[in-house]
């Protein structure tokens, strides 16, 4: 794979990058209210929007109830709504069949045979959300209380019409920008309040969760629906997934000269196909070995590279030993392994957020120690992801990894901000030689969370 840059190269030898636009959100959402009004012979009552998230670190810990630390930028996706009193759910989509946001075509449902296996498609992530809502409500989600404000009523229903900005399949939680825009609009047209707080945006996080686990199958952890409902301008989330408690980390490396980058490898990028829950079974069958809860509880509170390396002999050991193992040996070693050190970089990354002069050079190597993890032990890049990590380190870029689930999507680089478009433009170069698909570039800014647009 060529990704090397001569000392010798000009601006003319590279071709032109494809950036994405920054989003103008209340012109999307001033359009997509005369859709919505276009395609149902009414005005919608309102237009919410929820961000997608990027993640500096914490790639397939949640589940194990490690620390994370996402961000919500500034892509949203939106809904329009209105209500209805028959119990109905309608919803129709601006987007191209993909992923997430499929086709154009009306979706229908009555809410109470929302069920898993019943909704296919697109479509599951927003019916999902109000089945998810009334199980967090009768307290039978994992939600630590039920939330009885969440429940819709039995006539409850809602005409819906969603648009996005965010790029879809880019591994930029355009799927939980989706579930978390609806469980806005469902909350704001079932209880008139449009403006949750912190609880209440927890509990709609796990409304969206269960959605997205039982009614769509993908058997992700939280961290895209938090980011994208608890996050505040400017600042990181420092997620602790054993209790989905947050704290806010400032994040602004712009006063260092740097800024985020986001490379959209455009290479298919699919989690519902059981690539994602075949690396949490494999997790979970390591915290069965350690005869723990969930892999988290193997370290110390505040875990050391030494504290990871011990956890793993201790497992090298109980098999030798004979304990019982479900999963093939040598892939649940290396998920452990990746596990015990993405919880350690993590609390690594964010001792340097809360310092007052972060080191960012320390920051970024250990984002290059973190894809390396996600290459070799939890083996979920492609060659895209791995050729962008390796464009923008050659041309500059202090740190890049892989971002979200892997399998596709984007890579995410720290960069100096004098050097974007030529760090973009050798990264493009670097797609041309080896024959790639064109990537798509994006800036992003740690950005608020979900709200009421219009």
């Amino acid at each position: 794979m060529s990704c090397e840059l001569s000392e010798t190269a000009t601006p003319e030898d590279f071709a032109r990058p494809r950036w994405v636009a920054q989003p103008d959100v209340r012109e999307r959402a001033q359009r997509l209210s005369q859709k919505f009004e276009e395609a149902y012979g009414r005005a919608p009552v309102g237009v919410w929007a929820a961000p997608g998230r990027a993640n500096l670190m914490g790639e397939y810990v949640d589940f194990s109830g490690g620390m994370c630390l996402p961000f919500a930028h500034q892509y949203v996706t939106l809904t329009a709504a209105a209500p209805r009193e028959d119990g109905v759910l309608n919803a129709q989509s601006m987007q191209d069949a993909d992923e997430s946001v499929a086709d154009d075509r009306p979706q229908s449902t009555r809410i109470e045979d929302i069920a898993p296996g019943a909704i296919p498609g697109w479509f599951g992530y927003v019916a999902g959300v109000a089945w998810g809502m009334n199980r967090v409500a009768r307290g039978e989600s994992a939600h630590p209380v039920a939330v009885t404000e969440l429940e819709l009523a039995a006539d409850f229903g809602a005409d819906l019409m969603v648009d996005s900005t965010v790029p879809i399949g880019a591994g930029l939680a355009s799927s939980a920008a989706l579930e978390c825009s609806v469980a806005l609009a469902l909350f704001s047209l079932n209880t008139g309040q449009d403006h949750p707080d912190d609880p209440q945006r927890r509990a709609l996080a796990r409304s969206c969760i269960e959605a997205e686990n039982h009614i769509v199958g993908a058997n992700t952890g939280g961290l895209d629906q938090t980011a994208s409902l608890r996050s505040h301008a400017g600042e990181i989330l420092a997620l602790d997934c054993r209790d989905f408690d947050v704290a806010r980390l400032p994040a602004d490396p712009a006063l260092a000269g740097l800024t985020w980058l986001a490379v959209d490898t455009r290479a298919p990028h699919k989690l519902a196909d059981g690539q994602y829950s075949s690396r949490r079974a494999e997790c979970e069958a390591a915290a069965a070995v350690l005869g723990l809860p969930t892999l988290r509880d193997a370290l110390p509170e505040h875990p050391t590279p030494d504290d990871a390396a011990a956890v793993l002999a201790r497992f090298d050991h109980l098999l030798d030993a004979g304990a019982e193992l479900t999963e093939d040996r040598a892939k649940t070693r290396l998920r452990l392994r990746h596990s015990m050190t993405e919880m350690v970089r993590s609390v690594q990354i964010a001792h340097e957020m809360r310092s007052d002069l972060p080191d960012w050079s320390r920051v970024g190597h250990l984002l290059v120690e973190g894809h390396e993890s996600m290459r070799d032990d939890c083996q979920v890049t492609v060659p895209e992801l791995d050729a962008a990590v390796d464009g923008c380190l050659s041309a500059g870029a202090l740190g890049a990894k892989v971002v979200g689930g892997g399998f596709g999507g984007s890579v995410i680089a720290l960069v100096p901000l004098e050097s974007v478009e030529r760090l973009a433009a050798a990264v493009q170069l670097c797609f041309t030689r080896n024959g790639f698909r064109e990537p798509l570039f994006l800036t992003l800014q740690p950005s608020e969370a979900g709200r009421r647009i219009l």
